[in-house]
């Protein structure tokens, strides 16, 4: 990862589905955000396969100094498949993911090095294929007691840097909200000092996170 600022997770929820000498492997993925998200995931998943001899999951949220991972073995023997699992997700460098592997036994043991070995790459293949998505933080930019005089250049700046607006109230002065890059903050507030010359209040709002692709970049 570039920066605590930014992170990768995966773009799509797949499947995908293997038999290793007669057991079957089942693995599934998915974005989630938060802990409630993942226990929803392993939920579902349970249900959908509901006689599985295990359910083996692990999942990575946040990053920097917020990050938090989990693994659960379900009942293979220790540390062979949660941190297997988990292992392939840091290997991939992608966050608020979550993993399940669904395992019907066979009947034929695969040892622990070799249940380390099949849950590892499972997860591996699995997050080959769902592709990658970098998400970057967004900061909200409330402004107002803007002059009328200052708006058309403050509106064409705000466009050539990637800058969406949210809301525009008209009265005796004009009032402006925008979500920008956040690495474009010190612009931004350099931007609106210098177009209405000091005049203009500028206030820093909320943080949201959006895939890179669907911002145009400018500046």
């Amino acid at each position: 990862m570039e920066t605590t600022r930014q992170f990768q997770t995966i773009k799509h929820t797949f499947q995908i589905r293997h038999v290793i000498q007669k057991s079957r492997f089942i693995a599934s993925a998915q974005e989630v955000k938060n802990e409630d998200e993942s226990r929803y995931f392993l939920k579902l998943t349970i249900k959908n396969f509901p006689d599985a001899t295990h359910h083996c999951w692990a999942y990575r949220l946040g990053n920097g100094d917020h990050e938090i991972s989990h693994y659960s073995d379900d009942g293979e023997p220790a540390n062979s498949a949660g941190p297997p699992i988990l292992q392939a997700i840091m290997h991939e460098d992608v966050t608020n993911v979550m993993i399940v592997v669904a395992r019907y036994f066979g009947g034929k043991k695969l040892g622990i090095s070799g249940l380390i070995q099949a849950y590892r790459n499972i997860a591996l293949e699995l997050l080959k294929k769902v592709g990658k998505k970098k998400m970057i933080p967004l900061r909200e930019f409330n402004l107002d007691n803007i002059d009328y005089q200052y708006l058309g250049k403050i509106l064409q700046s705000l466009e050539s840097h990637s800058g969406h607006i949210l809301n525009i109230e008209y009265g005796q002065k004009v009032k402006l909200s925008v979500d920008l890059p956040e690495h474009l903050e010190h612009w931004m507030i350099q931007m609106f000092d210098n177009l209405t010359r000091g005049s203009g209040n500028i206030y820093l709002g909320e943080i949201k996170w959006c895939d890179s692709d669907d911002i145009r970049y400018g500046g």
